[in-house]
């Protein structure tokens, strides 16, 4: 087996995490026997900081790294190692489009998570992400500080024709689907990819050894880019398209079957 340290890189809702948002016994086993092998471990995540750092310390994995807001910031503990926020003026323009369409808009900056009014959309998030957000008057208000990322929430054809007018605009910035409800922006030039391409060069790891792990449109990126590229058994078909292997589902021990199918885990 090759034994050069390898990066490997989870995604977490749909991938790390079960539907109910647990961490499988069989993965928390595999991942802990990797950490000791020496390879690092990754979480990449659209989530805010705050959450994948929780979710990283239930890992119990030191120095673990978390690729926060789709790319956006990374941290790693609570210290931030890198970060590249929103043009104010386009983030802007799409909170207003979202209110003129009555979606739920969310504007997420540092550690910290922004509405002007709680909705069914943003107490589904808190439950998901573990912590409540700020209620502000105006997310366009001037003491706001520079988005990270601003996720609009509402039904997926709503969500669909909002994209589809984003998209017609000459904005600079990167959209994607986290899930058909989800439209998640952040600042052109950011994505997971570019922030995984970041952390390669900080652990000194070729993307020859990078392993990638995903489900959703936002991972097709560094799932098509890694030495292995690995999408669940519930991916979105063209996660499935660029991947190198096709693992069980993010309920089935998916990650553990992956990474046996690798040779990085043994039992």
């Amino acid at each position: 087996m090759d034994t050069k340290r390898k990066l490997l890189v989870f995604d977490v809702d749909g991938t790390l995490l079960t539907s109910s948002h647990t961490i499988l016994p069989s993965t928390k086993r595999a991942l802990a026997k990797v950490a000791e092998d020496g390879h690092h471990i990754v979480l990449a995540t659209a989530r805010p900081p705050r959450s994948v750092v929780d979710i990283a310390n239930r890992l119990g994995i030191d120095s673990t790294i978390a690729i926060a807001l789709n790319g956006a910031i990374i941290v790693t503990g609570n210290k931030i190692l890198w970060e590249m926020p929103m043009n104010r003026e386009a983030s802007n323009t799409v909170i207003e489009e979202a209110r003129r369409r009555s979606l739920h808009a969310n504007l997420m900056a540092g550690w910290e998570w922004f509405v002007e009014a709680s909705s069914k959309w943003s107490e589904q998030e808190a439950a998901i992400v573990n912590f409540e957000p700020r209620m502000v008057e105006d997310l366009l208000g001037d003491s706001m500080p520079d988005a990270h990322k601003v996720l609009i929430m509402g039904e997926a054809e709503e969500i669909a024709a909002y994209r589809q007018w984003i998209d017609s605009r000459d904005l600079p910035l990167y959209v994607s689907f986290s899930k058909p409800t989800y439209c998640e922006i952040v600042s052109q030039g950011v994505s997971k990819g570019r922030a995984v391409k970041q952390v390669a060069q900080l652990l000194q790891v070729s993307l020859e050894d990078l392993i990638a792990f995903g489900d959703g449109e936002n991972d097709s990126e560094i799932v098509a880019m890694a030495g292995v590229g690995v999408a669940m058994g519930n991916a979105m078909p063209q996660v499935m398209e660029v991947a190198d292997l096709v693992t069980k589902s993010n309920d089935e021990d998916g990650i553990y079957h992956a990474l046996r199918k690798i040779g990085l885990v043994e039992y």
